[in-house]
């Protein structure tokens, strides 16, 4: 018996001795199991969810000329916000309601809202508010905006999207019925104009954003014979403190608000937006106006100043652009291919240029006291 005692000690502390190390890499083989599932999965789905991409060969061309304001009716001027983020969204709730956000922008003037949470139409919107959602919660902040669009549906590819892949879920948001729009593209540099230029089955690009301007980029798109329109969007997150002072809200957001350094930030909200003809407000129509490319682009210098005032703009049948405002503009440059300046008019409300043979597209920029103001393009066409 007395041989038998150490065997069975030395036995026992060996089991002491190899159980941790036995727990210790069970968490790390279940933690390699979850990443593997991970990995495999998203290389699945970007080999699965691909949508070839067709790039125009050809730039506008042909005798007509199209101008998307022509049909602009009434002398006053609809203001609308395309991209506004809500405390619907599960990991967002220190956010503003739909009703907080509706009321506020509504009461700077606007006529219509859009909520654009991410990965879901807000079902608080009233049927005439416009619906809307954000496509994209991957780490490079590619996101894409779906107006109009009928439901929501999910992001497949959290942590990579190929060029094929993006050019799936755009044509899966136009088909929902959405009017689809790039968002933010210098955030991140998310969106390089090369690889803008690169992909297709986007109707706009977020030109003025509170993450960065870029209206060049347009002449790039438009230089391909791709009549792709500006956006000018706030991308509200937070409303200033003056705002959120007004507002009937508990405690605790107050706190996640303060913690998270949002609280008394400035210049997100009323300042970049897009401009409809008079009666364009509901969703129907300004889904119109947006394919057709029926309206402005503006961002304002500062908040409080007054709104900018968008020209009216018509072709004659000499195809002479003329543009006739009810303010008196710092400038106006009339742009062509490639970014060129064509004809630069300052101090005045009134301007002229004479489509040349040489043009392909037109399109305005506008300078006033308190915003700048973007028009799509009057472009050739057959």
């Amino acid at each position: 018996m007395l041989f038998n005692v150490p065997g069975s000690i030395a036995y026992a502390d060996h089991q002491t001795a190899v159980r941790p190390s036995l727990w210790k890499y069970r968490y790390v083989l279940i933690l390699l199991s979850l990443l593997g599932i991970l990995i495999c999965y998203q290389l699945a789905v970007v080999l699965l969810l691909r949508k070839s991409i067709v790039l125009s060969a050809s730039s506008f061309q042909g005798s007509k000329i199209i101008n998307p304001y022509q049909n602009w009716n009434g002398e006053g001027q609809e203001k609308i916000s395309l991209h506004t983020h809500s405390n619907e969204v599960w990991f967002t709730p220190e956010r503003h309601t739909v009703n907080e956000i509706h009321s506020e922008y509504k009461r700077e003037g606007f006529a219509n809202v859009a909520i654009t949470d991410y990965g879901q139409v807000s079902e608080l919107e009233n049927s005439d508010y416009i619906r809307g959602m954000e496509w994209g919660q991957n780490l490079k902040k590619r996101h894409l905006l779906a107006i109009g669009i009928k439901k929501s549906f999910y992001d497949y590819f959290p942590i990579y999207a190929s060029r094929e892949n993006l050019s799936w879920v755009m044509d899966r948001m136009k088909k929902l019925g959405g009017y689809v729009i790039v968002s933010h593209p210098k955030l991140f540099d998310s969106f390089s104009r090369d690889e803008l230029m690169a992909i297709d089955g986007f109707h706009a690009v977020e030109v003025y954003s509170p993450f960065g301007d870029d209206p060049k980029v347009l002449d790039s798109l438009l230089g391909q014979g791709r009549n792709v329109h500006c956006m000018a969007s706030d991308d509200l997150h937070y409303f200033p403190e003056t705002s959120i002072k007004k507002f009937d809200q508990p405690f605790w957001k107050d706190l996640i608000q303060t913690l998270g350094n949002q609280r008394s930030r400035k210049g997100e909200s009323f300042l970049r937006y897009i401009v409809t003809a008079e009666g364009i407000k509901d969703q129907s129509s300004v889904l119109t106006a947006l394919n057709l490319g029926s309206f402005y682009c503006v961002k304002k210098f500062f908040q409080g100043a007054e709104d900018p005032k968008v020209p009216k703009v018509t072709v004659t049948k000499d195809n002479t652009i003329q543009l006739n405002s009810k303010e008196r503009y710092l400038e106006i440059r009339f742009i062509g291919q490639r970014g060129e300046v064509l004809q630069v008019n300052p101090d005045t409300n009134k301007a002229e240029y004479s489509f040349q043979e040489k043009d392909a597209y037109v399109r305005l920029e506008m300078i006033s006291l308190t915003g700048s103001i973007l028009s799509n393009a009057i472009y050739r066409s057959n």
